[in-house]
């Protein structure tokens, strides 16, 4: 019995002493593995967000202006200096969130916030708006939704 407290002991105080080198030093913040933004392709997207669009939340984070002269069907509009305050108010689980910006980096910028917040939950438009609109997906603004 002894025998094993000899091995036993020293393994785990081993294991404890390297956890905490880890997380109460610098090394904590090292990517080992480099961070990986799941992007969707807007067709693909699309297709499945018609289907079923309860699975998602769709955002859109670029400004106000920008999303009101423009922005793919069925997404709602949060600027991305928003999402400090409103990241409560996402749904963790549940549903996938998808991010779009005009071509992929503010969106990318909004992902990996998120990503920070602990949600896992995510997905990008592949080439964003730009994209969208080369792949002839409908887009809206102001004047169409007034009139619809």
């Amino acid at each position: 019995m002894k025998n094993t407290y000899v091995i036993v002991g020293p393994t785990i105080a081993s294991i404890v002493v390297t956890v905490l080198a880890i997380y109460l030093t610098p090394l904590k913040n090292l990517n080992i593995i480099q961070p990986v933004t799941n992007d969707i392709d807007p067709v693909e997207f699309w297709t499945d967000y018609r289907a079923n669009p309860d699975n998602y939340l769709f955002i859109d984070v670029r400004q106000v202006a920008d999303y009101e002269e423009n922005h793919a069907q069925g997404s709602v509009n949060i600027p991305i200096q928003k999402l400090f305050e409103r990241h409560g108010e996402l749904p963790k689980k549940g549903k996938t969130i998808v991010l779009i910006c005009t071509g992929g980096s503010l969106s990318g910028v909004a992902y990996g916030y998120l990503e920070h917040q602990g949600f896992l939950n995510l997905r990008r438009i592949e080439g964003g708006l730009r994209n969208w609109m080369i792949e002839g997906l409908p887009i809206e603004n102001a004047r169409t939704q007034v009139n619809e």
